[in-house]
């Protein structure tokens, strides 16, 4: 199998996985509030345990895959056999047994335990095979933009089919259409992936003392801190989308654009549909960037890119002015997608060549356990903002006040977490590193 083909099958996986964290990241929260009627303070209560869970989940998930021996290897088992539970977690999301609040509220706390953790050992383990698949930092370049193609696509489905679908067959058979994209993405992803189990070596270390010398090294410190606060500004750009198009832009029900007439839905679509679509032109623009000044100064100047943009948001009064908003934090966007797994396959490499041991999976699980706090802090404030702000859940007429929470959470939160992003690159230590490999490669191809 041809590089390039490899590289798209294996990014098959983040195919997979961006249809699973998109759609359920913009629709669960809209459908079990704004739809089905849960309480806004429960659903934040229940957000925060679930970005608690994570914090041990995923690491937990993570010394799994490093202690894992066998015939195909250490992460692939996790992957190949993780697919279809997941998918089938995934369309069990949609299908709650009723609308009873406290029956709602429980089962919506279990199977987000059941779907999350089938989903943390499947990306985990498909994640830490990254280094592996791409072992330079120019393949790690290559191969980052041909995943964030990929995923760029899956969010084109996220945005502009899953709407479409829950508003046309209805949330539950939306769940079972992109369950089963999930499930076959992921069983794709492993057509050319073979570990080289040759080269894994025992690991003496337990859970704490991996956690310990992980969370020791100052790159990866940094890195989380940025990785963290670009979680929250995707988060929260798909889980304030449909509230903001509602009730922001005033899009409730049919509405005319271009001189035709669309539901919310497909309004909504277009919002965030167009501006992810021209992020595949801006991944190849960035692409020469990122390999000539390393991710890490790119990432800063990328950071900067998403403020007029999320200024525009706050503003915004109708679906033109809403379009004008979305389309500004497309530099942004693409550039906050290449950059997180070229840097923390840094932090690998930077780690093993101290301790003399590869332990990708304990990183990417420590990375996914701890950015996935975004949830929680997208719900301790989602809860807050709305409850001040005079939200009532399952109405359509809301008060002005409300509106201007939903601006506040959609453009002002995630401005603030780029001009994290940009604090945390600016300290990251290993661009010396970085530089130094990058014109090795240059100098010797």
């Amino acid at each position: 199998m041809g590089r390039l083909l490899r590289y798209i099958a294996y990014s098959m996986g983040n195919f997979a996985n961006t249809i699973a964290y998109q759609v359920f990241g913009n629709r669960i929260q809209f459908y079990y509030v704004d739809v089905l009627g849960l309480n806004a303070a429960a659903a934040g209560v229940i957000w925060t345990i679930y970005g608690l869970w994570n914090a041990i989940n995923d690491p937990l998930m993570g010394q799994l895959s490093d202690r894992t021996r066998t015939p195909i290897g250490r992460r692939v088992p996790y992957v190949l056999f993780g697919a279809v539970p997941l998918g089938l977690s995934f369309f069990f999301l949609w299908t709650p047994p009723g609308q009873s609040p406290w029956l709602l509220a429980a089962y919506f706390l279990i199977i987000l335990f059941i779907f999350d953790t089938l989903y943390s050992l499947t990306i985990i383990a498909y994640n830490a095979l990254f280094p592996e698949v791409a072992p330079h930092l120019k393949a790690r370049i290559d191969l980052s933009a041909v995943r964030e193609v990929l995923a760029t696509i899956a969010l084109l489905l996220s945005f502009i089919l899953a709407p479409i679908l829950a508003e046309g067959v209805g949330y539950i058979w939306m769940g079972a259409i992109m369950g089963t994209l999930v499930a076959v993405g992921y069983l794709i992803s492993m057509a050319g992936v073979r570990e080289d189990i040759s080269k894994i070596k025992d690991d003496r270390f337990g859970l704490i003392e991996s956690l310990r010398i992980a969370l020791s090294s100052r790159p990866f410190r940094w890195f989380i801190g940025a990785n963290i606060a670009k979680e929250y500004i995707w988060l929260v750009l798909a889980a304030m989308l449909p509230f903001w198009r509602k009730y922001a832009l005033g899009i409730q029900g049919q509405t005319e654009v271009f001189g035709m007439r669309l539901s919310g839905g497909d309004a909504e679509a277009i919002l965030l549909g167009v501006p992810i679509l021209l992020t595949i032109p801006m991944l190849l623009i960035w692409r020469p960037m990122v390999a000539r000044i390393g991710p890490r100064r790119s990432w800063i100047i990328t950071s900067f890119c998403f403020i007029p943009g999320f200024l525009a948001m706050i503003l915004a009064n109708d679906f033109y002015t809403g379009l004008i908003g979305t389309l500004l934090v497309v530099p942004g966007l693409a550039g906050s997608m290449i950059m997180p797994f070229p840097l923390i396959s840094e932090v690998i490499d930077d780690d093993a060549a101290r301790h003399g041991y590869r332990r990708e999976g304990i990183f990417f699980g420590i990375n996914g356990g701890i950015t996935k706090l975004a949830f929680s802090a997208q719900g301790v404030l989602f809860a807050a903002v709305l409850s001040l702000s005079g939200y009532v859940a399952g109405s359509d007429a809301q008060p002005e006040s409300a509106a201007w929470g939903v601006r506040f959470l959609i453009g002002g939160t995630p401005m603030i977490a780029a001009l994290l992003i940009a604090f945390f690159m600016w300290k990251y230590p290993l661009e010396r590193a970085v530089r130094r490999d990058l014109a090795l490669e240059r100098t010797s191809s």
